[in-house]
């Protein structure tokens, strides 16, 4: 189980094939990288054109009909207060006072 002293290799030596092996490996790592960059390049490119298309056509539906876009934005916005109202009552009443802690 125990090494030899003569096996033993002192601190910052290596074997030249081991560090050949890790070279190559890290230029397959990196041209994994670059592959993968390019992949995320595209897929960021179509989606943008997707949102940018998307956002287009909301703004001709909300410039054809500009009442009822007012009224759909108008009831998310009293939707979303009443949530944030029930939420904050609720959080509210949890609370109790500072003084009432040291009675």
């Amino acid at each position: 189980m125990v090494e030899s002293a003569g096996s033993v290799k002192p601190i910052g030596e290596t074997d030249p094939d081991r560090n050949g092996r890790i070279g190559e490996e890290i230029a397959g790592l990196r041209a994994e990288v670059a592959a993968l960059r390019d992949r995320l390049a595209e897929r960021a490119g179509s989606a943008a054109s997707y949102v940018q298309g998307e956002a287009s056509s909301v703004a001709g539906a909300i410039r054809e009909h500009p009442a009822t876009a007012t009224t759909l934005f108008t009831l998310v916005g009293a939707i979303g207060f009443a949530i944030g109202y029930l939420v904050g009552t609720q959080a509210l009443e949890n609370r109790s006072p500072w003084y009432r802690r040291y009675y």
